[in-house]
């Protein structure tokens, strides 16, 4: 009798392109693993993305886990941006109603006008929640 043949796994080819110009910081990293390592690395900076465990215990990536905590800090930050300059275009045009006059297009509002509002631009949730987030990040 024969032996059974084990059966084989399926799996996906998953490609991407580096650049040597703008993406040298991976390529230095991709170069610095070892090739037998390269396809389980990827598998472990994956999981890690997805809030998930790697499977090696060894993983030694916690620079690539701090610059995931940043990159999603400023994308809350430029989440929040929209919000704040419609108030503070709300502002402006509050302002410009209670002189009783617009402002010609040649003429830009004063620095003092914008900067100096009678209610706050942040409430102080939104103040609170951003110097938290402020002591926590580590720049």
């Amino acid at each position: 009798m024969g032996k059974r043949k084990a059966a084989k796994r399926r799996y996906q080819t998953i490609t991407f392109k580096a650049f040597e110009d703008s993406d040298r910081d991976i390529l230095d990293w991709w170069e610095g693993i070892e090739e037998g390592d390269r396809s389980e690395a990827l598998r472990d900076v994956i999981r890690v993305y997805l809030g998930k465990q790697p499977r090696r215990k060894t993983m030694n990536i916690p620079e690539l886990v701090e610059v995931r905590q940043d990159t999603l800090w400023i994308r809350d930050a430029l989440n929040d941006m929209p919000a704040y300059l419609e108030r503070m275009m709300q502002y402006v045009a509050a302002q410009s109603a209670a002189q009783g006059a617009m402002y010609p297009q040649s003429q830009v509002p004063t620095e003092s006008s914008v900067l100096q509002p009678n209610e706050p631009a942040l409430s102080s949730t939104d103040k609170d929640r951003r110097s938290r987030r402020m002591k926590r990040s580590k720049w």
